[in-house]
């Protein structure tokens, strides 16, 4: 696979134009929704104001015309906002893309190349989801699209693997040999702007932030499996853990708690 350091941009900057890339796709059904609350607040206020408007001159009665007037205010400012934001975002999205693929990089295959532009983090995050996804679809996509098998050397549960270790580095490299091997003869899947707002599939800026969200990601993962497996009571864990997994086990629950209070460290900043 081509190496990162063949792009025109360095790896840094490549980063950045993927994160990019993302950050300009958004779920288009939730933005739809958000708008359609101030749609509904602006309705709320308008009629609100053109009943005291009457009232304050006495006309009890307010005009069908203009309720219906205000409704139809309230539904185009909704939709108009959700509009302008559609087309914004489209755009955004065609200007990182043209910036990737100038580059000699393919916008629509992120790992056509390999996994090096994806941090240890989120690929762990990425592999506990599809180790949680239950459409086969979704499975098939993400085994074409990132190398991921139910028999490869990922455990979670507790964890067998942490970000920067010589296991994530094989682990790697397994993925990478099963993407090769899985789309001989052919690309990986396309991810559009549709299927990322849907799904984040992209790869991320690894700022300190979002790895403390990815790691939080699949770690929680790790301590529900824990949980439906050994019990939910953690006090009962040290006879219903396996010998030799328990330390593993309070590991992923502690770093779980860690992680959680951290990010909302964070997030008050």
């Amino acid at each position: 696979m081509k190496s990162l350091k063949n792009s025109a941009l360095g790896p840094e900057e490549e980063r950045l134009a993927w994160e990019g890339l993302a950050s300009a796709c958004s779920d288009p059904v939730r933005r739809l929704g958000a708008f359609l609350v101030i749609g509904l607040v602006t309705f709320f206020a308008g009629i609100s104001a053109v009943v005291l408007y009457y009232n304050f001159f006495g006309v009890r009665a307010v005009p069908h015309a203009l309720f219906y007037a205000t409704i139809a205010f309230g539904l185009l400012v909704a939709l108009g906002g959700w509009s302008i934001w559609l087309a914004g975002s489209l755009r955004d999205y065609a200007s990182f893309r043209r910036v990737l693929e100038r580059s000699g990089l393919d916008a629509r295959r992120p790992t056509l190349d390999g996994l090096g532009v994806y941090s240890d983090e989120q690929l762990l995050a990425l592999r506990s989801r599809y180790e949680n996804a239950r459409r086969p679809a979704v499975r098939r996509l993400f085994e074409r699209l990132f190398g991921f098998s139910r028999d490869d050397s990922f455990r979670s549960g507790p964890l067998n693997v942490r970000p920067g270790t010589f296991e994530m580095d094989n682990l790697r490299v397994e993925w990478e040999a099963n993407l090769i091997l899985l789309n001989a003869g052919s690309k990986p899947p396309e991810v559009g702007w549709w299927l990322e707002s849907r799904m984040e599939l992209l790869p991320r800026n690894p700022d300190e932030t979002r790895k403390i969200m990815f790691a939080l990601r699949y770690t929680r993962d790790s301590v529900r499996a824990l949980k439906l497996r050994y019990g939910i009571s953690i006090r009962r864990w040290h006879r219903t853990v396996p010998e030799g997994q328990l330390w593993d086990a309070m590991r992923d629950y502690d770093e779980a708690r860690r992680l959680q209070l951290d990010l909302q460290r964070k997030m008050r900043r």
